[in-house]
């Protein structure tokens, strides 16, 4: 990969803007969104509609927040090699579409209101992303893709608690695995990186749920 570019100690305006950027958003908002809900207690088989409006919309914005941090790292270049950079890319419509996708659930399926995704920012970019190279970027997209993939299987398993909110999530959650998979690929047999801290295999697990989950970035 002779077009990646080294490590910059040099902290730009535009990535001093991103890193306000992700101060203002706070871990603490992504650790609610990621874990939406994740203290009720629901009855074993008794459809909660109320309680999954409130889940499916914490996953909007979720996923508005990754199409914000992916747009975010593309129009700040910190991805110059232009294959990872279309990937991000495609990856940001993907989560688009998954908005969008929860989006007509709450409003066709639960006859709800839609959470709102104006101004919710990135999530927190840690200063470590934006001073080094793009296997820093790209270990970061890989831990927001892993924390996605964990949050719904957990919304799968245990919080959900109908068949039109599972079925959704059910057809999200492989693709933000999917995800997760390809920056790991990357990250430890294109580029000769490490991982996640806790990755020892250059593969994911046999099963999601055995997948240890990163903690979430802090900027």
């Amino acid at each position: 990969m002779s077009d990646i570019q080294p490590k910059s100690p040099i902290i730009s305006p535009q990535r001093r803007q991103l890193l306000k950027l992700g101060v203002l958003t706070g871990a603490s908002g992504a650790v609610a969104i990621a874990t939406a809900n994740a203290g009720k207690v629901l009855a074993a088989g008794r459809p909660n509609p109320k309680a999954d409006i409130e889940i499916i919309n914490g996953a909007i914005q979720l996923e508005q927040r990754a199409v914000n941090t992916y747009m975010a790292a593309a129009e700040n270049k910190l991805l110059p090699t232009k294959a990872f950079l279309d990937v991000a890319v495609q990856f940001a419509q993907d989560h688009t579409n998954h908005r969008d996708r929860l989006k007509r659930v709450v409003s066709q399926v639960f006859k709800g209101e839609p959470a709102g995704t104006e101004n919710l920012g990135t999530f927190p970019i840690p200063k470590n992303v934006l001073t080094g190279g793009e296997a820093e970027v790209l270990r970061y997209a890989l831990t927001l893709e892993m924390i996605a993939s964990k949050a719904y299987l957990d919304f799968i398993t245990n919080k959900l608690t109908s068949e039109g909110a599972k079925n959704v999530a059910a057809t999200i959650m492989p693709v933000e695995s999917m995800h997760a998979a390809v920056f790991r690929t990357v990250l430890m047999a294109v580029l000769n990186e490490k991982g996640l801290p806790m990755d020892d295999k250059i593969v994911p697990h046999s099963f999601l749920s055995e997948e240890p989950t990163p903690p979430v970035p802090v900027a």
